[in-house]
């Protein structure tokens, strides 16, 4: 390691030097004498050469203080006094004093570097500080124009430059490398001002004499880095509608690649030479480029997801970057970090997931068709929507919805449902592919399946979705009106490809118990219509219209357990049900019908002394209405019970309607009165109308509390283990269940359950575990 002589080492080599003159002062008198330069007047004449100088008193060297009548030398001459002083072993002596003499004047450089540098701060002007690297290449010129001379015999030159670098390097204040960086800045073009190709090139050969491009090599690398993340930023960010990598690919050619080929290439350089140079850094740069536009898509990919299929070219743009930068374990970990943070919360409604879910299975599929990418992203939303109670309900009902987002973007073929953990390893496979170094250890490469089989996958079981279909289908089938069933059967049909046959008998009996109903109502209205052009009397007595009653006949043991009720229809609600019961047994004498009466919707006209309304409610509407129609004003009590003992917050419930619209008010004391004439005129803008029963109490709820109740007997077990285990996740206590007697649930029933529970104040759900809490008791 080179070190600076120390002060007793100087001092002896000035000793050293005057030792020499003296043992030569014979010679050099002989030497003068005969015309030759003495070593005296070599080692002047150098010293007066080299000597360095305060530029800021003259441009021009000192010159010697000696006249001519004592013999002063012309710097002419210069050649054979360095010559001189060779032959007398004086050439390192001269060099080594010159080179301190750098050194011990070095000041004046510096102190016009911190005036120049006062200066750039108080204006911040990167002239400024090419100004001052300017200034200090007049400098070295000023003190190095007579190094040359050493070359013959030493290195002078590059002993010099190495000294002054030394003590430029040391001298630059640390504000200077945010000044070196807005420099180089300055030279790079912008979108309004093309690069100074002139300016470009004196700041670059000002850095490269004074060696700062070497020696801040790594300032200039990252300014450049900095300035494609920004002009990517600003081109790319939120672009997704367009590819940005082959526009990226085109302004790095016309802005890029010429910058970099002025700072590091030189005329003088061989083509070879050129191509050694330019070639790496042009590779390094470009996959800096790349990276840059990797990670930008990564930031951005849930949003990508989102707007999908819009945003497919920002797609193509991150599997290109994927492909050259490797930055899939990044693109996972922001992918799994943005879902729980903006999916997978309670604030989040399951269809959302689902389809924000689906929008990533097909995503990742363009990124990574062999699928490790999805394996490794999937897993979180997946047993996320495991834990959600309604997850297979909303699948069920975009699987029988034509119009279904889950569907969208398939190739229209309807598949029957594919075992996703069925491994692609069939040798008759032409188009088997390994699986992909980067892939996770658990991860085995799988057919390729559609959307519907993935989601149904995300549950062990299909029986639970084949029963979630019946429920849908017969809440579908009974909100029926028009009695227009072929897109059911339609739907149905699907179904059937996807499942197949034998798990939707039951479906199929429903389908049957519809088109047996609307064959059968049709029957009784032509029997009646019959009856009424030949004048025949009714069945029921004082029936002199058409029955309009339009029934769905069902059969009890293959449909969802319909909500029970007490509610017995008054007046002609009664009289139709009941001549309707006695019509469908003379059709089908080994069948009896028992009417289910808060099912169902009943279009009434109201008749009032000043106004006609046309309305559709649902059945206990109407039975209260009717009642108004014999007496005028009701307490609260009396009718339920006149309705067959009702629960009085359902009446309450459907007497809001008929106040919404006028027709009763409120007298108080829980009574009301029927309004004849309105008293004001009245907007809907109150309260939404309650219109049907499907919709107030629909059978797939009624049947969801009913399974609720009845699995009541298993809350002992499941205090039991919460009591023992502290906290138990859904999966977990399905399993321990399963050793119970007669437990034959499903997991969607008993997560039904459990959050009926937790409504219930027994227990609480906390990270995705049960626990008991501590007020709760037996039920």
């Amino acid at each position: 390691m080179a070190t600076q002589p120390s002060q007793s080492t100087m001092a002896a080599l000035e000793d050293m030097f005057f030792e020499q003159f003296k043992t030569h002062a014979e010679k050099i008198k002989v030497t003068r004498a005969s015309g030759k330069p003495t070593l005296a007047d070599s080692i002047e004449c150098a010293h007066e050469a080299l000597r360095p100088f305060d530029l800021n008193k003259g441009s021009e060297r000192p010159s010697s203080t000696r006249g001519d009548n004592q013999g002063g030398l012309s710097l002419v001459l210069l050649p054979g006094h360095f010559q001189e002083l060779q032959a007398q072993d004086f050439i390192m002596p001269i060099l080594e004093w010159f080179l301190r003499e750098v050194r011990d004047n070095r000041y004046l450089i510096t102190l016009d570097i911190q005036r120049f540098m006062d200066d750039y701060e108080t204006t911040g002007d990167v002239e400024i500080v090419h100004d001052m690297l300017c200034r200090v290449v007049e400098w070295w010129e000023a003190w190095g124009q007579n190094v040359a001379y050493f070359n013959p015999y030493v290195d002078g030159v590059q002993a010099y430059r190495r000294t002054c670098t030394i003590h430029l390097n040391s001298s630059l204040p640390a504000t200077f490398r945010p000044a070196f960086r807005a420099l180089l800045a300055s030279t790079f073009p912008s979108e309004l001002t093309p690069m100074d190709v002139e300016r470009a090139k004196k700041i670059f050969a000002t850095l490269n004499a004074l060696g700062l491009l070497s020696d801040h090599e790594h300032l200039v690398g990252s300014t450049l880095r900095d300035f494609i993340t920004e002009h990517l930023t600003e081109t790319c960010k939120g672009e997704w509608e367009t590819m940005c990598w082959p526009v990226l690919k085109e302004w790095y050619a016309a802005v890029v690649a010429p910058w970099i080929e002025l700072v590091y290439v030189r005329s003088w350089m061989k083509q070879s030479e050129t191509k050694a140079i330019f070639d790496p850094l042009n590779a390094k740069y470009t996959w800096h480029m790349c990276e840059a536009l990797a990670k930008l898509r990564i930031s951005e990919i849930f949003d990508i997801i989102v707007d999908y299929p819009t945003s497919s070219p920002a797609l193509l743009d991150l599997k290109e970057c994927l492909f050259q930068t490797g930055t899939r374990k990044e693109l996972v970990q922001s992918l799994r970090t943005a879902n729980k943070k903006r999916l997978l919360h309670p604030g989040a409604d399951t269809k959302d997931i689902i389809t924000q879910y689906v929008s990533t299975i097909r995503c990742l599929r363009v990124l990574d068709p062999m699928g490790s990418l999805l394996f490794s992203v999937a897993d979180p939303v997946r047993q996320y929507l495991r834990e959600r109670p309604d997850t297979i309900r909303t699948i069920v009902q975009n699987l029988i919805d034509p119009k279904s987002e889950f569907t969208a973007g398939e190739d229209g073929e309807v598949k029957p449902l594919q075992d996703t953990t069925h491994l692609a390893d069939d040798y008759g496979d032409f188009g088997w592919m390994p699986e992909p170094a980067y892939a996770d250890a658990a991860f085995r490469t799988t057919r390729a399946t559609d959307i519907i089989s993935t989601l149904v996958s995300i549950y062990d079981s299909r029986d639970i979705f084949v029963k979630e279909l019946q429920v849908l289908l017969a809440k579908r089938l009974l909100g029926i009106k028009d009695q227009d069933y072929d897109a059911e059967i339609r739907n149905l049909e699907i179904l059937k490809l996807r499942f197949g046959d034998a798990p939707l008998q039951v479906c199929d009996v429903m389908m049957k118990d519809i088109t047996d109903s609307r064959r059968a109502d049709q029957h009784i209205k032509n029997a009646r219509k019959i009856e009424l052009e030949n004048h025949v009397p009714a069945a029921t007595e004082g029936s002199t219209e058409e029955l309009p009653i339009h029934a769905t006949i069902i059969s009890r043991l293959f449909w969802p357990s319909m909500p029970s009720t007490s509610l017995v229809m008054p007046g002609k609600f009664r009289k139709y049900q009941e001549e309707y019961a006695k019509r469908f047994s003379e059709f089908k004498p080994d069948r009896k019908i028992r009417f289910i009466p808060n099912l169902g919707t009943v279009s009434l006209e109201l008749e009032l002394q000043d106004r006609t309304l046309n309305v559709e409610v649902t059945p206990l509407q109407a039975a209260i209405v009717d009642c108004f129609s014999s007496q005028d004003t009701w307490i609260v009590d009396e009718l339920a019970a006149h309705l067959g003992n009702l629960d009085i917050p359902s009446v309450d419930k459907a007497l809001e309607y008929w106040l919404d619209h006028g027709v009763v008010k409120s007298i108080g004391n829980k009574q009301y009165k029927l309004l004849e004439v309105a008293e004001e005129k009245r907007t809907l803008t109150m309260r939404p109308a309650r219109r049907s029963s499907l919709n107030e109490t629909p059978a797939a709820t009624k049947m969801e509390e009913q399974q609720a109740e009845q699995m009541r007997v298993y809350w002992q077990f499941i205090q039991g283990m919460l009591t023992n285990f502290s906290s138990l996740p859904t999966d977990r206590i399905h399993t321990m269940l399963k050793f119970a007697p007669n437990y034959d649930r499903t997991r969607e029933q008993l997560a039904r359950f459990m959050e009926a529970l937790k409504r219930e104040g027994l227990v609480d759900l906390r990270d995705g575990s049960w626990r008991l809490l501590k007020d709760g008791g037996t039920t």
